[in-house]
């Protein structure tokens, strides 16, 4: 029997463990049975509810001795056998008895006269019994029988009515052919019928507690793992809880051969040592993903081989012989793994791994329990089997300790997450800022939340064109302060170059952390150790912070590079302007010119015309600088506004080739800019005349449909290539004229967009261009 054969070998280990009293445990003078006969004459049943019967007992090895004493009784050789024990290797007459075989066990249990109402409980025995009282069967478990044929084992733990006498005769006839021990092996507790129900109540209560708690952490655990397998120790943890659900169906009150009469005695006793075997390996595979060292790691695997040999053992090969590993395989782990474990969990303890103190007492506990079993096994002291409270406790403390863990891990998570957040809003105030003073200042500002008051911040930004560096801090009063300073920072014997700083390093009690950019440092924080190196969270949320300054000022670089490209645009679109419109006023005087000329009065008219829009060209500059278009908005007749551009156009490609048609086929009035509108036909016009040259055809087409104007205009020139049509839509187009900057038509699009309306363009290499302006009346 595993558990006894486990309680015997601790039994080697005790003197280890100095006294009794050492242990906290209380001793009782129980009364034990002297040749044959147990006195509880003078027990005190109100005070100890119940007591073992345990002592000397008469042992008749191979004899079936008759319970109704009928039979003559000098025939039969008996020793004086202290029991519980297992019979196996007892001195029978110079006969070793070995482990296969039947007694008979006798003892009898003298009373006090007024005491009804006895109960016993008995425990699985070795392997099949038949208990009988005064000549009366009482209990049976498994088919007792004196061969193996006629013998069949089965635990059967069970609470039994005594006949009301002051004398009862116990006759225990034990067969066993199945397991390497046999015999009466477990104490029977005798007591008073409702006190052995509550006691017998207790101990199911508690094995089924266990059994509940370790399913449902097995069944949890395994859970969790299959939703993140990233980490394994759910998993150990689980496996290890089903093998102590295992263990507990498969020991202490045999839940499991209550449950499973069907299932043979012997495959629920390899479930018996498998459990108990593979726990170790698994238990210690749990254990290290807490207390992680480096020894365990190269030798671990050899801890367990023979643990791994043994539970094979199990699987493969008879009971008479896998039993044979029990000794030897707990001998080797209390020996070498236990010590080494205990041992490691200290050296964890003392490295401060998280929750390992956690692990050292559900360790500690589960040693103790097992401790204090011993001492009751042997009668040292009367009291209750602590193994199952050793499991659950032992349970509970690893529960506790996930728990801890993935705990902390939402609250890191949490933290993460609040900083993530703070991260956001930062690095959104840093990046609005405008200028570089600005960045870092509210950059110090964030930062120096997170150190104490005593403490200073500092971020350098290198200077363009110069070696030196600009060291930015801020006051109490978080003024900013702004200093130069030499590329080299020093301290005692240490120097550092700021320029070819590249990785984070220590100066003295301060951290620097560098931000490169294109192999060059854009940004260097200058920070206290203290504040900022506890978690590697805060270092992230730091590099951050300082990454969002870089980003900032990168930012403002290449504002500073797209104003100059702005400016550029500014005087392309100026120039251009300009340019058509002086070259409508030069044509107005030279026609003035002409004496002959009867329309003096319409060419001043129209050299007004091209002067009001130079004038509101001026007003576009100021307009383009805030990157916004204001509109004069003014009701129009369709018919009579168009007719006046039809004229500026007929004016526009006089004398270039091209051949104008212009159809006005809407009517009505319609809201719009007239300067501005003016400007989107002439530019369209003047690209059109670049690029068909001396001969072609230009033509517009003014339509009304519902309440939208249509303005389409049509050429026969080269047509746009792909990349000029998206170009187009992205504001930004150059052409491949020698003269000329090509962004008219980034004008003309602006306009549009300012109306509330939209340019589409249908054009393709060798077909021409078309652009239709959608208006809204």
């Amino acid at each position: 029997m595993l558990r006894f054969v486990r309680i015997n070998f601790l039994i080697l280990f005790f003197p280890l463990f100095s006294s009794c009293a050492y242990l906290g445990l209380s001793y009782e003078d129980a009364p034990q049975a002297k040749n044959g006969i147990l006195d509880l004459t003078q027990w005190d049943w109100n005070a100890h509810k119940s007591t073992n019967l345990s002592g000397e007992w008469k042992f008749y090895w191979n004899q079936l001795v008759s319970p109704d004493r009928t039979e003559s009784v000098t025939k039969n050789r008996f020793i004086l056998n202290r029991a519980p024990s297992n019979w196996n290797e007892i001195d029978f007459f110079g006969e070793k008895v070995e482990s296969h075989g039947f007694a008979t066990y006798e003892l009898k249990v003298l009373l006090p006269k007024n005491i009804t109402n006895l109960a016993l409980s008995i425990p699985d025995e070795g392997t099949a019994y038949n208990l009988y009282a005064n000549g009366l069967l009482i209990a049976s478990a498994g088919k007792f029988g004196i061969t193996k044929e006629t013998s069949s084992a089965k635990y059967n733990p069970q609470v039994i009515s005594l006949p009301n006498s002051s004398e009862i005769n116990l006759t225990f006839h034990i067969s066993n052919f199945q397991n390497r021990w046999g015999g009466y092996w477990f104490p029977i507790k005798i007591g008073k019928l409702e006190d052995v129900l509550k006691e017998n109540q207790i101990k199911n209560g508690i094995g089924f507690a266990v059994c509940i708690s370790a399913a449902i952490m097995a069944v949890y655990n395994l859970l969790f793992f299959l939703f993140r397998k990233k980490d394994p120790t759910p998993l150990l943890f689980s496996i290890h809880c089903t093998l102590i659900f295992i263990r507990a169906l498969t020991t202490g009150e045999r839940f499991g051969h209550q449950l499973f009469p069907n299932l043979s005695w012997e495959f629920l006793n390899r479930l018996e040592y498998i459990s108990v075997y593979l726990s170790a390996p698994v238990l210690y595979a749990f254990l290290y993903r807490f207390s992680p060292s480096r020894f365990w790691k190269r030798y671990g695997a050899y801890f367990n081989f023979p643990i791994y040999v043994a539970a094979v053992a199990v699987l493969l090969l008879p009971n008479q012989i896998y039993t044979l590993t029990l000794f030897p395989t707990q001998a080797y782990c209390f020996l070498t793994v236990i010590p080494c474990w205990a041992i490691l969990l200290i050296y964890g303890i003392f490295k401060k791994y998280e929750g390992v103190w956690i692990l050292f007492i559900g360790y500690i506990g589960v040693m103790f329990c097992t401790i204090h079993d011993i001492v009751v096994t042997n009668n040292v002291t009367n009291s209750v089997y602590l193994i199952p409270y050793g499991q659950i406790f032992l349970i509970a403390s690893h529960a506790i300790l996930i728990s801890r863990r993935f705990s902390t891990s939402l609250n890191k998570s949490e933290n993460l997450s609040h900083q993530m957040k703070t991260l956001v809003s930062s690095t959104r105030e840093i990046m609005s800022s405008s200028t570089f003073a600005s960045a870092t200042q509210t950059a110090l500002e964030i930062l120096s939340k997170n150190i104490r008051k005593n403490q200073e911040l500092f971020i350098y930004l290198p200077e363009q064109n110069s070696a030196n560096w600009k060291q930015y801090s801020i006051d109490t009063e978080n003024d900013l302060r702004i200093s130069e300073v030499s590329g080299l920072l020093s301290h005692n014997t240490i120097e550092i170059n700021l320029s070819s700083l590249s990785t984070p390093s220590l100066l003295n009690d301060r951290l620097l952390l560098p931000v490169q950019s294109n192999q060059t440092n854009f940004v260097i924080l200058d920070l206290p150790i203290q504040g900022f190196l506890n978690l590697d969270s805060e270092m992230d949320w730091v590099q951050g912070i300082a990454y969002a300054l870089a980003l900032s000022i990168q930012n403002l670089l290449r504002q500073d590079r797209d104003k100059l490209a702005i400016i550029g645009e500014l005087s392309a679109e100026i120039a251009h302007d300009i340019g058509h419109h002086v070259t409508l006023i030069q044509k107005i005087l030279r026609n003035m010119d002409q004496s002959e000329n009867p329309d003096r009065h319409i060419g001043i008219a129209q050299a007004k015309k091209e002067t009001e829009a130079l004038a509101n060209l001026s007003l576009d500059i100021l307009e383009f600088s805030k990157k916004r278009i204001i509109l004069d908005l003014k009701s129009v007749d369709i018919e009579e506004y168009f007719e006046g551009v039809k004229e500026d156009l007929e004016l526009f490609f006089e004398d270039t080739g091209v051949r104008l048609t212009f159809e006005i086929l809407a009517d009505g009035k319609v809201k719009l800019d007239p300067l501005r509108i003016r400007r989107l036909v002439l530019n369209i016009a003047k690209n059109a005349a670049d690029a068909i040259g001396d001969k072609g055809s230009f033509s517009v087409r003014i339509e009304k449909e519902s309440e939208m104007l249509y303005i389409v205009f049509k050429d026969d020139g080269p047509g746009l290539s792909e990349d000029l049509k998206k170009a187009f839509y992205g504001s930004v187009i150059q052409t491949k004229k020698p003269q000329g900057t090509g962004l008219g038509l980034s004008i003309v699009r602006k306009i549009a967009l300012a109306h509330g309306g939209e340019v589409l363009l249908d054009s393709s290499p060798g077909k021409g261009s078309r652009f239709t302006i959608l208006l809204p009346c």
